[in-house]
């Protein structure tokens, strides 16, 4: 069952004599059933109705259809297109806004009007407090400052805030 696994990795379906197995699941171009028949008989009815046997799906009885391949490659590749089109849309982004415990109120705002930005455009956001130096032995500070932001943007922490390194960090949403 060599050819079943490099069907995996391959992007296309075997077509007419590249299919290889002795008997077939058919289904004709009306999307009928035509039960399992032989690979040559199958064949010779894609032949007759001007169109290709393509195996579409694997099994002990590989399932083949009649059909045009050409369409059916436009197809698979406008419905893969679709799909990753709509995960890019569903998919949380993460902003992130960064400072340091001794910012200022008046950046402090500017950056809490930014981040309520964020969260109306449907983002998550990452506040980061960033440590330098001798201000990493007053962590009380950069907590005091992440307090002041949270209140000041009017936002939910979805993460408990915690130290990473040089830098105090945590998620937040919309209330």
């Amino acid at each position: 069952m060599k050819n079943n696994k490099n069907f995996r990795k391959r992007d296309f379906a075997p077509v007419g004599r590249r299919i290889r197995a002795r008997q077939v699941r058919c289904i004709d171009q009306n999307g009928e059933n035509l039960g399992v028949i032989d690979i040559y008989k199958a064949l010779k009815l894609a032949d007759e109705a001007g169109l290709d046997l393509v195996q579409i799906a694997i099994g002990d009885t590989p399932v083949c259809k009649i059909l045009d391949y050409g369409k059916y490659k436009y197809d698979q590749s406008k419905q893969k297109k679709e799909n990753a089109r709509k995960q890019r849309e569903t998919a949380v982004k993460i902003k992130e806004i960064k400072f340091r415990p001794s910012t200022g109120d008046h950046d402090l705002e500017t950056k809490a009007n930014q981040a309520k930005k964020f969260i109306e455009e449907g983002n998550r956001i990452k506040i980061t407090v960033a440590f330098r130096g001798r201000e990493m032995s007053h962590k009380d500070l950069g907590m005091e400052t992440l307090s002041k932001f949270i209140d000041l943007a009017g936002v939910q922490l979805l993460t408990e805030p915690s130290f990473q390194g040089k830098f105090l960090s945590a998620m937040a949403g919309s209330k």
